[in-house]
């Protein structure tokens, strides 16, 4: 079996990345799911690097799709739209704290100016 450049290339960014990964969990930015998410991620990616073929055909025989690159497409696209889906939710989420907190802010602003007055 001759490897690619590419075959190399990409699992060294994977191990790389799985290992900021796991920094950025030990340090508390990331949640255990999170972490698991992108290990898993990133040695999906490594997996794929090292034997695309097996991978595409299983994938596309599994899924019912006659073109393997067709597959991994299909597969990239889905994954795509669940992270933009999960970052859409997420900063919905944020965006509503941070009302509520402004508006409790003012209301106690509010109260502390009339006790003052």
């Amino acid at each position: 079996m001759n490897f690619e450049v590419y075959q190399i290339i990409v699992p060294l960014i994977g191990l790389f990345s799985i290992g900021l990964t796991l920094k950025s969990h030990r340090g508390g930015n990331n949640t255990l799911f999170e972490t698991f998410f992108w290990v898993l991620f990133w040695l999906g990616v490594c997996i794929l690097a090292i034997i695309p073929d097996q991978i595409t055909f299983f994938l596309s025989d599994l899924l019912g799709i006659k073109d393997n690159v067709n597959a991994i497409i299909f597969i990239g696209l889905a994954l795509s739209f669940f992270i933009h889906f999960k970052t859409f939710v997420t900063i919905k989420r944020q965006n509503k704290q941070i009302t509520d907190l402004v508006r409790k802010t003012a209301l106690e602003i509010e109260k502390l100016q009339k006790t003052n007055q």
